[in-house]
């Protein structure tokens, strides 16, 4: 069968499924014993269900983004919460890299919007999985099912792309509730009024959120106070929490107690008790590149005040996208946005370059107020002559449709060439294999240790990035210098993921390898296009 995805994204669909299908079979068990504590009974089926939700996301952007991107730059794993928001974020992004999660499907913007009305949904049941799998808790049968049957949606959803398609094929068919959904709704609300204890009241309440159809509007207003609940119930969170609900399109389902008062409540932002943010903390310094960067956008802005065009040498910008700001600590983190003065002189940069132009897409998502970078980079082009005459006529319509938030056509001519390019280059890493052997007792003939990782980097072990590093640091032994300089243009038409950008940088900073800059360049104008371009059609 045909790689449609990474071998990485397929491990983790597959062991979604997995997860879920064991879920499924832990509910359908008969009972052996009645458990003494009833809140453990389902604590492991909520747990696996959680679990299939994560993984099932987590598929998504590795293949998008590469298994990294689940780590922090600690090197530990992110929390389920990092997940959702990550993925969340990823799908309404919509770069062209992402066009494999729509492959085939006749309405993508329907299938994307479904995707995400989905994923506050999961964003609670993972939050219940931690009560399952480290607190031994879990809700009750009718709400345990109701949530196997969200999570098997949500796969099942992301399995209508013909490139998910073949991997979830063993997912189960939903568990049938005998109960409908209002009788369990009104069971809950029952139980919350008669709980004597604010943990009972916070289990049940939470249970409602699960069950119903669709959730309330405005999640960032009660999302926090959930979250909060779960970890630090308070009587006043359970009042805001069921007043939330019954100001719902759901309401009517809401069938609270006459008697029983609502203790009002405000909702403040930046309370005390809401959750910390784990701190990522940087391994490394790269004060150098720091320094010149700095250097480079002082100059830019002091000679643009002085009706003058300096923008950074081109390597600068490349420099910058093989190590961007939250690498080398510039910015806290990747969510975090410069201002227009910061990134306008990259942006420049690369569209003033004469021969293929370098990547700015990044740098355009990295900018907090896009009207301010578009009226920098049009004071620019006054005063940079004929520099900036060609880059000027792609950006000019681009920065334009991005701000307004519109989708781009793929028939435009340059989103096709590097659509067709980044086709192109994903069928040459396949090839390369043969290509290998094809000059076996040649002179351009592969070293053993080059053959070897070859091998690891079609098993996904390595990246092309990698290779070429090891290809600038000589650590291969080629029979002639043309022959170093053959295979690093060869690897260079076959970089495709960020992960290569390093690599790629490493073979421009070599005078030596010039046959492969081309290569180079246009994979790195390709790469930025694909992970950080505008929305398609």
């Amino acid at each position: 069968m045909p790689m449609y995805l990474k071998r990485d994204a397929i491990r983790f669909f597959e062991a979604s499924v997995s997860a879920i299908s064991m879920a499924v079979t832990a509910l359908g068990m008969p009972r052996r014993y009645e458990f003494r504590e009833k809140a453990a009974e389902n604590a492991i089926s909520i747990g696996l269900v959680g679990v299939a939700a994560e993984l099932a996301m987590s598929a998504v952007i590795v293949q998008a983004q590469g298994e990294d991107a689940l780590r922090f730059p600690t090197g530990f794993y992110k929390t389920g919460s990092h997940i959702v928001a990550d993925f969340k974020k990823l799908v309404e992004s919509q770069v062209p890299k992402m066009m494999f999660l729509t492959q085939g499907i006749k309405e993508p913007s329907l299938q994307i919007a479904n995707i995400l009305e989905m994923t506050s949904k999961l964003k609670l049941i993972i939050k219940l999985r931690a009560g399952g799998l480290h607190a031994g808790c879990g809700p009750s049968m009718d709400v345990s099912i109701a949530c196997v049957n969200d999570v098997i949606a949500f796969i099942r959803l992301l399995g209508a792309s013909s490139r998910i398609k073949s991997y979830i094929e063993t997912l189960p068919k939903p568990i049938t509730i005998t109960k409908s959904y209002d009788l369990i709704i009104d069971e809950l609300i029952q139980k919350v009024m008669r709980s004597n204890t604010t943990s009972e009241k916070v289990s049940s309440l939470a249970s409602i959120y699960l069950v119903i159809p669709e959730l309330p509007d405005d999640e960032p207003e009660w999302f926090p106070v959930f979250e909060r609940a779960l970890i630090t119930p308070r009587e006043n969170d359970i009042s805001f929490l069921l007043d939330t609900l019954k100001k719902s399109r759901y309401g009517s389902l809401i069938k609270v107690s006459k008697g029983k008062e609502s203790i009002p409540v405000t909702v403040q932002k930046g309370n005390i008790n809401s959750l910390p943010i784990e701190p990522q903390y940087l391994k490394k310094s790269f004060r150098d590149i720091k320094d010149r960067l700095y250097a480079d956008i002082g100059t830019a802005n002091g000679r643009l005040d002085q009706k003058q065009f300096d923008a950074p040498p081109i390597e600068s910008v490349y420099e910058m996208f093989a190590f961007p700001y939250h690498v080398i600590g510039i910015t806290d983190n990747e969510e975090e946005q410069l201002s227009a003065a910061d990134t306008w002189p990259l942006i420049a940069a690369s569209l003033s370059y004469t021969g293929t132009l370098g990547p700015y897409w990044y740098f355009i998502r990295k900018t907090s107020d896009l009207g301010q970078l578009e009226s920098y980079i049009t004071r620019a082009a006054k005063y940079a002559g004929k520099t900036l005459k060609n880059g000027i006529k792609e950006f000019k319509p681009y920065i334009e449709k991005f701000r307004k938030g519109l989708p781009f056509s793929k028939n435009d001519k340059e989103i096709s060439e590097l659509l067709t390019e980044y086709e192109r280059s994903s069928e040459k890493k396949k090839r390369l294999i043969g290509l290998a052997e094809k000059y076996s007792g040649k002179e351009k003939q592969l070293c053993e240790e080059m053959r070897d990782d070859f091998t690891k980097f079609l098993n996904e072990e390595i990246h092309v990035g990698d290779l070429l590093i090891k290809v600038v640091e000589k650590s291969y032994n080629f029979q002639t210098e043309e022959s170093r300089k053959y295979w690093a243009r060869i690897l260079c038409e076959c970089a495709t993921e960020l992960e290569d950008s390093r690599g790629l940088y490493a073979v421009i900073s070599d005078s030596e390898l010039s046959p492969a800059y081309t290569a180079a360049r246009k994979a790195f104008r390709m790469i930025d296009f694909i992970n950080y371009g505008p929305k398609l059609e």
